[in-house]
C-alpha cells in the first residue's frame, strides 16, 4: 500500500480551504489526553504519543485560538461514550514556541502543521520535521515528554475571554473557502 508523505510545511496549510491561518509561535495548543489509557501513577505515559503519530499522521491538536470549552467538552463526551473504561479526558496546553525550538545539530526536530478540517477549524498536528524511523521518533517523544506541562481539566485551560474561539475559527475558515471559491487573493 502506497503511504502519502505527511504535510510538514509550517509555511503553507496541509488544507487550505479550510484553513483560518497558519500556527504560529505564540499559539497554545491544546492534546485531550485520556485517564487512565494515556496516564500511569498520574504522571503522562510515553505510550501517549505514538511513535507513527509523531512519524506520519501527526500528534493531533487543538489550536486554543479557534476553539471553544463547549466545543472541547462536547468532543470529550463523544471519547467518553467510545471508550470503555475511560473515567475522564484532560487536556495539555502546550506552547507552539517551545515546540519548534528543539533543534538537534541546529535543525527543528518537530513541526507544528495547520491541518484543519471542514467542521473542525481548529486541527493541527505536531509531527517530526524530516522523515525518520522509529529510532528518530522514540528520540523526539523522549524530547517532546521533557517540555510538555502538567494536564489540566479542559475548563481550566479557558479564560472568558477564549468563548469565542470556534466562532472565530469557523468564520475565518468561511472567508478562505470564499476567497478560494471566487479567486480573491
Amino acid at each position: 500500500m502506497l503511504q502519502v508523505e505527511p504535510h510538514r510545511d509550517e509555511k503553507s496549510s496541509a488544507s487550505p480551504w479550510f484553513s483560518p491561518g497558519l500556527v504560529g509561535d505564540n499559539e497554545v495548543v491544546l492534546r485531550t489526553i485520556f485517564d487512565p489509557h494515556h496516564l500511569d501513577g498520574g504522571v503522562l505515559a510515553p505510550a501517549a504519543i505514538s511513535l507513527s503519530d509523531l512519524r506520519v499522521r501527526g500528534w493531533s491538536v487543538d489550536r486554543k485560538r479557534f476553539t471553544s470549552l463547549w466545543k472541547m467538552k462536547l468532543s470529550h463526551r463523544g471519547w467518553m461514550t467510545k471508550k470503555q473504561g475511560l473515567n475522564r479526558c484532560l487536556v495539555l496546553p502546550i506552547e507552539v514556541g517551545a515546540v519548534r525550538a528543539f533543534k538537534d545539530q541546529q535543525n527543528q526536530i518537530f513541526s507544528v502543521t495547520d491541518m484543519a478540517l471542514c467542521a473542525n477549524p481548529a486541527h493541527a498536528a505536531i509531527l517530526l520535521s524530516t522523515k525518520g524511523g522509529d529510532g528518530a521518533a522514540r528520540k523526539a517523544r523522549s524530547t517532546l515528554m521533557k517540555c510538555l506541562p502538567k494536564h489540566v481539566e479542559v475548563s481550566e485551560a479557558f479564560a472568558v475571554k477564549d468563548r469565542w474561539g470556534w466562532s472565530r475559527g469557523v468564520l475565518l475558515e468561511l472567508i478562505t473557502v470564499l476567497r478560494t471559491i471566487f479567486g480573491i487573493s
